[in-house]
């Protein structure tokens, strides 16, 4: 028998809010660790275009690393205290950046140390977060709750954006890096503080010790593990590089790259309470698979962005990730959890966990080879300058494609695809409008009228929306006013 949760405990809703507040300023702190940021930051280092590309998957890459979550769990005996110290590893190394950017040290093998450092630390948080969470959330609101928390989470980052591109732009070099990493640090301190105050429920299930015989035995997740590992091969082929080719390539600023940032975060926030109400309704693997294609849909379009076609394609890019990449966020997690239902999640997370990191790290070496090998190469084709490191963006798409099909043979609960949806709601609405003269005729007749009809009038339904016994008639007045009219009466 299933046991009973009260989920509307005093401590599980503080949970829950603290995940938020946490989450908030986990994001506005390793920002700086991402995208663009991260990529000026290298460039600031002296780095290599094969180690940004080890770089940029560097917070998948860590997930090799956790088969020890278990020894973890054996040492502290507790998932939160486990978390913490974890978050003392993952966030106090960044403390470092702005240190030794001040005294002149800049060596592209101690920037890959410290940046490991975080993303060992965060990715076994990761770990011991989700379970806690998995434990305080009701599971028929799931989505529903990742979707207002990754809303303020995108809130968040949009706030943040705009202030670090513009110390960048103000400050160039050291300086500006050494401001932003300064406050990043600060968001991380405050994040600690904030992990030590959730609550740690009594775990109610528990793993059999014995991990990959445990996971690989779950057919259904196994099928799932081959999606996400060519997943995260797919992504980290190209994904270092769109912010390289903006920052080298294209020549955009940091300030016009946070405007697009800030379209990306409104669309996600929007989207994110969209996709949490209907990925409750028809299944969160029909809303990632959408997402999914959505953004094999993108890597393909990058292969067009060139310097005369960017002022036009990253705006959409900045629209379009917003939709699909809140789409992919939140279903590919909540779609994980939910097939771990009755199971203990640090053996799933785990064995996950370390696949992606195989994957990912053929994805990077990968795709830091092949850039190597393109850089500096340009084709010049119809007016447009296509430079070689685009191909990576075109094997992107195509891996990308691999893994949605991929994603089709999992076995999850969907009741609709998105496009289904969709063309529902637009053939409910095309329906509507269609009726809206049939449901009020007496707008179509003439205020002055004066003939006054002796029988009554047909109203003449399409066969598609008649139903037995419901033939239609409208009287009209006998009354002197021709406005005084008798309404709708069913012809007997």
């Amino acid at each position: 028998m299933q046991e009973y949760v009260d989920f509307t405990r005093p401590e599980y809703k503080k949970t829950r809010k603290l995940a938020i507040l946490e989450g908030s300023f986990y994001n506005m702190a390793f920002l700086v660790t991402q995208g663009f940021i991260v990529t000026g930051l290298a460039l600031e280092y002296g780095v290599s275009e094969f180690l940004i590309a080890i770089i940029g998957v560097l917070p998948t890459l860590a997930q090799l690393t956790q088969l020890i979550s278990p020894i973890f769990l054996r040492l502290f005996k507790s998932r939160k205290k486990s978390m913490v110290f974890a978050a003392i590893i993952g966030r106090v190394p960044l403390a470092f950046i702005p240190l030794t950017l001040a005294i002149g040290i800049k060596f592209q093998s101690l920037l890959l140390i410290i940046l490991a450092m975080i993303s060992l630390g965060n990715s076994l948080v990761g770990t011991f977060w989700a379970s806690i969470m998995r434990d305080v959330i009701e599971p028929s609101s799931t989505g529903k709750y990742y979707g207002r928390r990754n809303l303020i989470l995108s809130l968040s980052s949009m706030l943040i954006t705009p202030l670090y591109s513009l110390i960048l732009d103000t400050f160039e070099g050291d300086t500006g890096f050494i401001i932003v990493t300064v406050i990043a640090t600060c968001f991380a301190m405050i994040t600690i503080l904030l992990l030590m105050n959730h609550y740690n429920p009594p775990v109610r299930t528990y793993g059999s010790g014995r991990m990959f015989k445990e996971v690989f035995s779950n057919l259904k997740f196994r099928q799932y593990l081959k999606f996400s590992v060519l997943w995260n091969f797919a992504i980290t082929v190209s994904g270092p590089f769109y912010s390289y080719h903006q920052l080298v390539n294209l020549k955009v600023s940091y300030s016009y790259l946070s405007v697009l940032s800030i379209v990306a975060s409104l669309t996600s926030m929007i989207m994110y309470i969209l996709w949490g109400k209907i990925s409750d309704q028809i299944g969160h693997q029909s809303v990632a698979e959408f997402g999914i294609l959505g953004a094999t849909c993108l890597a393909l379009m990058w292969t067009f962005v060139t310097p005369q076609s960017y002022p036009i394609l990253l705006p959409v890019d900045a629209i379009v990730t917003g939709v699909v990449w809140s789409a992919i966020n939140l279903c590919i997690f909540t779609m994980m959890m939910g097939m771990m239902k009755g199971l203990s999640v640090e053996p799933y997370f785990a064995v996950q966990a370390f696949l992606n990191g195989l994957g990912a790290l053929g994805g990077s070496l990968l795709g830091g080879v092949i850039a190597s090998f393109l850089k500096g190469k340009v084709i010049y084709l119809l007016g447009m300058e296509f430079h070689g490191i685009q191909a990576i963006f075109l094997l992107g798409s195509m891996l990308r494609l691999s893994a949605f099909f991929m994603l089709k043979k999992v076995q999850t609960p969907k009741i609709k695809s998105v496009s289904q949806l969709f063309f529902n709601v637009m053939s409910t609405v095309g329906r509507r409008m269609a009726t809206r003269p049939y449901e009020y005729p007496m707008l179509f007749m003439g205020a002055g009228r004066k003939k006054i009809e002796k029988e009554h009038l047909p109203l003449d339904l399409p066969e598609s929306l008649k139903e037995p016994g419901d033939d239609i008639f409208i009287e009209s007045s006998t009354g002197d006013d021709p406005e005084d009219r008798s309404g709708l009466e069913p012809h007997e």
